[in-house]
C-alpha cells in the first residue's frame, strides 16, 4: 500500500512540475523594460504592443501577425 501511495504522490509532483513549466515560455515581454532588452527590429513593436490601453504582451519568437497578444495572464 505504501508503494502505491508513494507512486501516486511522485506522479502528482512530477505532473504538477511539468504543468508549471509548460505554461511559461520565458520569451514574452510584458513591460517596457523587458522590451528594451530586445534587438532593435523587435524593440519598437514590443513597446507599441505593451503600452496599449488594454494590457497586452509581446512574443518576439512568434510569426509577425501573432506577436502582440491580449494579456490574459498566460503566455
Amino acid at each position: 500500500m505504501q508503494k502505491v501511495i508513494a507512486l501516486v504522490l511522485g506522479a502528482a509532483v512530477v505532473g504538477g512540475a511539468s504543468l508549471g513549466v509548460a505554461h511559461s515560455t520565458g520569451h514574452e515581454a510584458r513591460t517596457r523594460a523587458q522590451c528594451e532588452r530586445l534587438p532593435t527590429p523587435n524593440r519598437q513593436a514590443c513597446i507599441t504592443c505593451v503600452t496599449r490601453p488594454a494590457r497586452h504582451h509581446y512574443h518576439p519568437d512568434y510569426p509577425a501577425a501573432e506577436r502582440c497578444r491580449a494579456d490574459n495572464g498566460r503566455p
